[in-house]
């Protein structure tokens, strides 16, 4: 167990550590309308707000990208070519992945993330509109 001390909103917490890296996918575009599911749990969303929060950090220096893979850092450059791309648009951005960092705080029966890096994913799709996957952008690291 590896326990360290957290600064909260309101108090210094004891929390103890049960994940150092949780990578996982979150969908923030329903791929199928008419799930009703998908449809409450991204109700209230606002996704054009997360994108542009992490493209404009990227323009205006605030964060640096990252290649998905290789972790090479991306010039503003490389971000444009992204948006040039006839397959992108920031509209398609469909998938968010989360590295994050678990803590329990056992004493108060609390959970807190902290959020590591963020990689957003868009739809690339078949000619009859249907998804065929999701390709990423860049990596953005968080709290560094």
């Amino acid at each position: 167990k590896k326990e360290k001390v957290i600064e909260t909103d309101y108090s210094k917490v004891i929390v103890t550590q049960i994940a150092d890296t949780i990578i996982y996918d979150v969908i923030i575009e329903n791929p199928e309308p008419d799930n009703e599911w998908i449809n409450e749990c991204l109700k209230n969303l606002n996704k054009k707000e997360l994108v542009d929060f992490v493209f404009d950090a990227v323009y205006e220096g605030k964060a640096e990208a990252f290649h998905y893979y290789t972790n090479e850092k991306f010039t503003i450059r490389d971000i444009e070519e992204i948006e040039k791309d006839p397959e992108f648009s920031r509209d398609k951005i469909a998938k968010v992945q989360f590295v994050e960092e678990w803590l329990l705080d056992k004493e108060n029966f609390r959970m807190f993330k902290q959020i590591h890096s963020i990689m957003l994913g868009y739809e690339i799709k078949y000619e009859d509109g249907t998804i065929r996957g999701y390709k990423p952008t860049f990596r953005v690291y968080l709290n560094k």
